[in-house]
């Protein structure tokens, strides 16, 4: 698989922004919220041309979204501000591993914690997100669950990782769920549709068994 543009799982959180002069929206940076401008439809342009080809050269890219190179140049570098652009990194497919007989062992972890507040269960969450072979963390709609998928070197490699995560005080229980095949690899996200007012002006350019205790 040719290298591409790859910016890790993340949720640019918008609640409701503060009063000021102008309203706005916040990016959430660990434990910090942080004022950020909004995303437009040249970022989100932007977004989907290094997605489809994260070699592409800041010139290429904006010819493709019609817009000067010194405009492109700082968008991309307030995105990489923010969090939403996390990087340029080769993407190493499991698929293609696997037809070499150098497949990884990819398990997904239903992680049930115990009764906790909203502090602990954010302290949860990083504790496990610290771990190397964690590629995704998901909170469950409805549910303060969370959903894991962890990418190893060997079936005992997960099983550690399994045995790691259960044994952390926050955790009642953890559901693995080996995955036997990956039909389909898509890296990338599309912008989401905005959830809260945003200005109208343009900017500038400046199965397994459960592990208890």
């Amino acid at each position: 698989m040719t290298a591409r543009a790859s910016h890790a799982f993340r949720t640019g959180l918008y609640p409701r922004g503060v009063e000021r002069a102008t309203r706005q929206p916040l990016v959430r940076r660990g434990r910090h919220r942080l004022p950020v401008e909004p995303i437009d439809r040249l970022d989100v342009a932007i977004l989907s041309a290094l997605q489809a080809d994260g070699r592409a050269s800041l010139r290429r890219v904006a010819k493709s979204v019609g817009a000067s190179v010194t405009t492109v140049s700082t968008r991309v570098r307030a995105l990489e501000r923010t969090g939403v652009l996390q990087g340029f990194v080769p993407l190493v497919s499991v698929q293609g591993l696997a037809a070499l007989g150098r497949s990884p062992d990819c398990v997904a972890l239903r992680i049930v914690p115990r009764r906790l507040s909203e502090n602990g269960r954010e302290a949860l969450a990083h504790s496990i997100a610290r771990e190397p072979s964690v590629c995704y963390l998901f909170q469950l709609a409805g549910s303060h669950e969370l959903l894991a998928l962890a990418s190893t070197v060997s079936a005992a490699a997960t099983d550690r990782l399994v045995r790691t995560v259960t044994a952390l005080p926050e955790v009642d229980r953890v559901v693995p769920m080996s995955i036997a095949r990956v039909h389909k690899e898509r890296p990338g996200h599309p912008v989401g549709m905005a959830t809260d007012p945003r200005p109208t002006a343009p900017r500038s350019p400046t199965q397994g068994r459960p592990y208890r205790h």
